[in-house]
């Protein structure tokens, strides 16, 4: 009997495609710090942006009632209208924030990501209603012909656009940020987890003030979302770093 003869089939050798060269970003791990550098880049410059943003925001207040003189006037122009213009530039660039921590989170972390953009989407959309019609109805209206002015645009308790504008930051923007924190589980984002939590915590703790009546204490929300949130923003640009510097970069497949 002959032997039949046998044939060697190449095995074929895989190439990446033009364009393409390196690793990709790692979004399957169920740990580690996802998103492109793209999107890594929209969350640190948008972190860098709410910190000047806020700081400006805060020195405009500070200077307003301190030209003021007491804390119990509502703010006058121009303070009021340069610090309601800042929160019309910082409004899309809270959403943007957001979107980058959604986008970069790890996939056990997205479901809560997802929530928080929604919050976050919330506050955005509130408080720019707000300060639009601030600017724009409440200014062309004469206080002395409206009767019920000051219960409507007045920022001065109480009044309508206070508690919506309340709304949005003690209770959208302090959910947002609470829900985010499942996305900073690394070491090297303890200080943005935590900051996340406090200044979260904060916000919602000033919505004592309106619900007992006594104002004065909403100065915890206002803390929260300014100065806490401010210093917050320091470690979550930070964290948008590239993936190689995760600490389970080693554990990936």
């Amino acid at each position: 009997m002959t032997a039949m003869p046998t044939t060697t089939v190449p095995t074929p050798v895989l190439t990446p495609s033009p364009g393409h060269t390196g690793s990709p970003p790692a979004a399957s791990s169920g740990t580690s710090w996802a998103g492109t550098p793209s999107e890594r880049a929209i969350g640190r410059w948008s972190a860098r942006a709410l910190l000047v943003l806020t700081v400006v925001y805060s020195a405009d207040f500070v200077v307003g009632f301190a030209a003021l003189g007491n804390l119990h006037d509502p703010l006058p122009d121009p303070y009021l209208g340069i610090g309601e213009v800042l929160i019309l530039v910082m409004a899309p660039i809270m959403v943007a924030l957001m979107l980058a921590i959604h986008a970069c989170a790890p996939n056990r972390a997205k479901s809560f990501t997802l929530v928080a953009l929604g919050w976050m989407l919330a506050a955005a959309a509130f408080t720019t209603t707000v300060h639009v019609v601030e600017l724009s109805v409440a200014r062309h209206v004469d206080p002395a012909s409206f009767p019920g002015y000051a219960r409507i645009f007045d920022f001065q308790w109480p009044s309508l656009l206070y508690a919506v504008d309340i709304v949005a930051w003690d209770v959208f923007f302090g959910l947002a940020l609470l829900f985010a924190v499942p996305a900073f589980r690394r070491r090297s984002d303890t200080a943005a987890r935590l900051g996340l939590i406090a200044s979260g915590s904060l916000c919602l703790l000033g919505l004592i003030g309106p619900l007992t009546n006594a104002i004065g204490l909403r100065a915890i929300g206002i803390f929260g979302y300014t100065v806490v949130f401010a210093a917050t923003c320091v470690p979550l640009a930070r964290a948008f770093r590239s993936d190689v510097d995760d600490e389970g970069a080693s554990l990936r497949p």
